[in-house]
């Protein structure tokens, strides 16, 4: 099983406090993000700093990594902050490789997705996938490109995209296929087109885990193509490894990364300069609008008040552990629902829910601390076989373990983090074979639609969104107010 070492909060790149760092140090100065997820105020604020940095220096790349959509600030909100800054700054160069989320998943989504691309392609912005395909055709979407080329001052790249292979649209015809597949399927066009162009070198944008991105760079090596370096996403964690140049920058619009590619001859230099904090930008000419927004979206709505610290302890979602923040968002769709549990996907949870003195949580912080909160909750009903087996899969398939309501707790095996026992309300589901008690029980299950969709079990809708029982679960501790630290669902690792 690939388990990558996670890169500390913050520590992915040495950190620059100063407003932004305009020193050109190399021929390409490249600035990454990714999983912006409608962080539309952060998403502005490092646009509007590389306008300024353009002003100055002609070759400025940004390299988006994809989902940009489904989270906090409206999809309207973000059409248009590329193509402005294009037109502002028509120097600054535009990659943008399409994010698994970015599609949508109802045909209203996926109109915004295509009004996107066509303000894109217009405004001379790149869009990139090369393993996304219209099933009609098995071709590459319109609008899509696989790779460009692009020379600046003399450094002639080309760019290739990829995203991981979960699309499944029915209602547009688009989907992914694997990224390896694909990759190896196109390498002679791109080593042709790179002779053709006379390219210096090849950079890979792969929105999928970092065991994809690895095999994507042996693949490439293998083939002749060598890239100069990988930007990841998806994951929602920062991830290094300077062996392979394959570098993740922070989700959620947390941070940009600043570095540079120089090359002379045959010597190709990576240095990472920077890591841009969004606290040390600010919107410029995106200001009005986006206070607009705010203002719109009454995001500093007083929701409860705050009575308690939920912390989120940045562990990576690798890590087989629970959290405060974790376990109050399992209880919270719990008890909007009246299901026996709750879980919710540890990627999701981004920030600590802060104690304030005298003061409220807002609407804002909610969304800052679950960046995609209008997700709608799902009733299930499940076996505990088929319970375990849906912890089980994420666990060996997606390397992390649900957040659970802290009427629930886990034994896994140490060895290979095989789940021996489940427990709720104090009840063991199995014997110590592993056999189910009562193998015919069904467990009423909150989830989000995200999470259990398409994995074949029989769902019901409720009318509540994953904001919804947030919003109530703050209240309900508010009322109590009867413990200083919120109660952990409970892991235990045994041989």
């Amino acid at each position: 099983m690939f388990v990558p070492k996670i890169t500390p909060k913050y520590q992915t790149f040495s950190t620059h406090k100063n407003k932004y760092n305009t020193e050109f140090l190399g021929k390409t100065s490249f600035y990454a993000i990714t999983d912006m997820h409608q962080n539309a105020d952060k998403h502005c604020k490092y646009v509007n700093t590389l306008i300024e940095i353009a002003k100055n220096y002609n070759n400025v790349v940004l390299l988006d990594n994809g989902d940009i959509f489904k989270g906090i600030y409206p999809k309207t909100s973000l059409l248009y902050t590329y193509s402005r800054a294009k037109s502002l700054s028509p120097n600054l160069e535009i990659i943008y490789n399409v994010g698994n989320n970015d599609p949508g998943y109802r045909d209203t989504d996926h109109k915004i997705f295509r009004e996107y691309l066509k303000i894109l392609n217009q405004s001379g912005i790149n869009v990139i996938s090369a393993n996304i395909i219209d099933e009609r055709t098995g071709k590459i979407p319109q609008g899509i490109k696989p790779y460009v080329i692009i020379n600046r001052d003399g450094d002639n790249l080309m760019y290739i995209g990829f995203v991981v292979n979960k699309i499944r649209q029915d209602f547009a015809n688009m989907a992914t296929i694997d990224a390896v597949e694909a990759f190896t399927k196109i390498a002679p066009e791109l080593k042709s087109k790179m002779k053709e162009n006379d390219c210096k070198g090849l950079v890979m944008l792969v929105h999928d885990e970092e065991d994809i991105a690895l095999k994507l760079k042996q693949k490439a090596k293998e083939l002749g193509l060598n890239p100069e370096f990988i930007i990841g996403g998806h994951v929602h964690h920062s991830y290094t490894d300077n062996e392979n140049r394959i570098y993740y920058p922070e989700p959620f619009g947390l941070s940009m990364t600043h570095f540079y590619l120089d090359i002379d001859k045959d010597k190709h230099k990576l240095k990472i300069n920077s890591t841009i904090l969004p606290e040390n930008c600010n919107l410029g000419i995106f200001d009005k609008e986006i206070k607009e927004v705010q203002k719109l979206e009454e995001y500093n709505k007083k929701i409860a008040k705050s009575v308690i610290e939920l912390k989120h302890n940045y562990e990576p979602q690798y890590s087989m552990t629970h959290n405060e923040l974790g376990t109050f968002y399992a209880d919270a769709i719990k008890n909007i629902t009246g299901c026996e549990i709750g879980l919710v996907p540890k990627s999701w949870i981004y920030d600590t829910l802060p104690k304030k003195d005298d003061s409220y949580i807002t609407k804002m912080d909610i969304l800052k601390s679950f960046p995609q909160p209008y997700s709608n909750i799902v009733k299930v009903n499940l076996t505990p076989d088929e319970l375990r087996n849906l912890i089980q899969n994420d666990i060996n398939v997606k390397h992390r373990i649900y957040e659970s309501s802290q009427n629930v707790s886990f034994e896994l095996s140490k060895s290979d983090n095989q789940i021996k026992q489940i427990t709720i309300d104090g009840k063991d589901l199995f014997d110590i074979n592993g056999i189910a008690l009562e193998p015919n029980r069904k467990i009423k299950i909150a989830i989000d639609y995200f999470s259990i969709r398409n994995r074949g079990y029989l769902t019901e809708e409720t009318e509540h969104s994953m904001y919804d029982g947030i919003v109530n679960q703050l209240k309900i501790i508010e009322k109590a107010h009867s413990h200083e630290r919120y109660p952990v669902s409970v892991i235990k690792t045994t041989a």
